[in-house]
C-alpha cells in the first residue's frame, strides 16, 4: 500500500498508521477509540446526573468539540516516524528518525487541518481489503 504523505514546513513526510502506532496509541490513552474521540474532538453527551445519553439505537450521543492538540502532537510524530521507518527499509537505507520537538515546531497549518489529516490515515488502519 502507498504511503500517505503530509506537508510540514514546507517538507513532504510520509504518514503511517499501522498496529505499531496504534499500540503506542492504546498505550498512552488506554483505548483506540479513546485517542480517536481526542483527536477529531468528540465528547460523549451526559445528563444532569453525569448518565450518558444515548440514542434511539442506544449508542451514546456525542458533542463536537476542538480537537485535541495534546493527542495531534502525540500522533503526528509517531505515525511520520513509522512511515519514515517503511521508506527507510524499501529503499534499504538507514532510519533517520525526526527528532518530536524539531518537528512539532516545523508545523504550519491549524490543528483543525491536522486533526483531519490524521484522522484520515487513523482510518486507514481499519479498511479492510475484499
Amino acid at each position: 500500500m502507498e504511503l500517505s504523505r503530509i506537508e510540514i514546513g514546507g517538507e513532504s513526510y510520509p504518514l503511517k498508521c499501522d498496529n505499531i502506532v496504534l499500540m503506542e496509541i492504546q498505550e498512552k490513552y488506554g483505548t483506540v477509540r479513546e485517542f480517536e474521540k481526542a483527536l477529531v474532538g468528540l465528547e460523549e453527551k451526559r445528563d444532569e446526573n453525569g448518565d450518558l445519553i444515548l440514542n434511539e439505537d442506544g449508542m451514546p450521543v456525542y458533542i463536537k468539540k476542538e480537537p485535541s492538540i495534546k493527542a495531534i502532537n502525540f500522533a503526528l510524530p509517531l505515525m511520520i516516524n513509522e512511515g519514515l521507518e517503511i521508506e527507510a527499509e524499501k529503499k534499504k537505507e538507514a532510519f533517520e528518525p525526526v527528532k518530536e520537538k524539531t518537528l512539532l515546531r516545523k508545523i504550519d497549518q491549524n490543528y483543525f487541518e491536522l486533526s483531519k489529516l490524521l484522522h484520515q490515515e487513523f482510518s486507514r488502519c481499519f479498511v479492510t481489503k475484499k
